[in-house]
């Protein structure tokens, strides 16, 4: 693994076989400036100010990518092609869509802190998805293999009977959320739900309570 923070440094020669690069505060000059090793399984290029990334950048075998901190406002559609792609993060970026994952094996997908008003169709193999601090506002569709989910901070209203079944971690906090869905067994998988500073009133509070008595609740 190569490891190399700026200001300062030159970008380190990269080995043709390396399998693991970590490159912070280089910028877009120096990095687009040589192509990446093929074989990279994880790359991190995160808090480099990139306003975009070129098309047939990314190695096709990548495995983990963080992409945090930059100032993305959209991603190349190659991303939607890298097949082997498990772990996404895309925190706080400026994205305002994204292209289609779907067809991606993503299990984490991390977008926090982004400017996105929808989703697109998520991967049936997804686990946890980080969508905190957006413009969302309605919940997107979960594939069955979801447990966690975090959408804090977004302004979702209501919620879809049946939404959320089998989830064990829920983060709500911060939406204008007054009620939940009136039948809540669909949540009794949960093992925590965070619905901090929601408007939500004294008698949906006790009744939440008596729906989730083995669920740990923050309000």
């Amino acid at each position: 693994m190569v490891e190399a923070q700026a200001p300062g440094e030159a970008l380190p020669a990269l080995a043709p076989t390396l399998t693991a690069l970590h490159l912070r505060g280089f910028g877009p000059t120096r990095l687009f400036a040589q192509p990446l090793p093929e074989g990279l399984a994880e790359l991190n290029l995160s808090d480099n100010a990139l306003p975009v990334l070129p098309e047939r950048f990314l190695p096709a075998k990548l495995q983990r990518l963080w992409l945090a901190d930059n100032r993305l406002t959209t991603l190349p559609g190659s991303l939607a092609k890298l097949e082997h792609l498990t772990y996404l993060n895309l925190d706080r970026n400026r994205l305002v869509e994204l292209p289609p994952l779907e067809a991606l094996p993503l299990r984490w997908l991390r977008l926090n802190g982004n400017c996105l008003t929808t989703l697109p169709p998520l991967p049936a193999t997804l686990e946890r998805l980080y969508a905190a601090e957006n413009q969302l506002t309605a919940v997107p569709v979960l594939p069955a293999a979801c447990r966690q989910v975090t959408l804090a901070g977004n302004p979702i209203a209501a919620l879809p009977e049946g939404w959320g079944n089998g989830l064990e971690m829920l983060d709500l906090s911060r939406t204008p959320l007054e009620k939940l869905p009136q039948e809540l067994a669909p949540w009794r998988s949960l093992r925590l739900l965070n619905l901090t500073r929601c408007p939500l009133s004294e008698a949906e509070r006790d009744r939440i309570e008596a729906a989730l008595p083995t669920t740990t609740l923050l309000f």
